[in-house]
């Protein structure tokens, strides 16, 4: 019975171990003329300004790198070619959502989860 429980524990802290180390996608919004941001750093983030725009900047991200990345592959609103960043274009009341693929040097990869980024202007 204790050679069970221990087992379990060994295999439950490795699984959470794992994935407390994945690598995250992250997002931030920069809304303009003195507006708000909400969740900068996270996964969902978002800005509201009095501009009466139709879009602003942002910029999608990868946070918890653990170990070396060989490649990027943005997918969805982050259509750059690499790197660790992806600076983009948030169109006010449409939907901003990325996600991105990792091939890192020692032969495995990763997809990452989905960020969303919403802007919301005067309109």
């Amino acid at each position: 019975m204790k050679t069970t429980f221990k087992t379990m524990t060994l295999i439950a802290g490795t699984l959470f171990a794992g994935s407390a180390f994945a690598t995250t996608l992250v997002c931030d919004v920069y809304p303009k003329r003195g507006g708000n941001s909400y969740g900068n750093g996270t996964k969902n983030c978002g800005a509201f300004d009095y501009s009466f725009g139709n879009s602003t900047s942002g910029k999608f991200y990868l946070s918890n790198i653990s170990k070396p990345i060989q490649e990027v592959r943005w997918d969805g609103k982050a259509s750059c070619s690499g790197g660790t960043s992806c600076s983009v274009t948030i169109r006010a009341y449409s939907p901003n959502s990325a996600s991105a693929l990792i091939l890192y040097k020692d032969g495995t990869w990763e997809q990452t989860n989905t960020a969303n980024a919403w802007y919301e202007t005067g309109h």
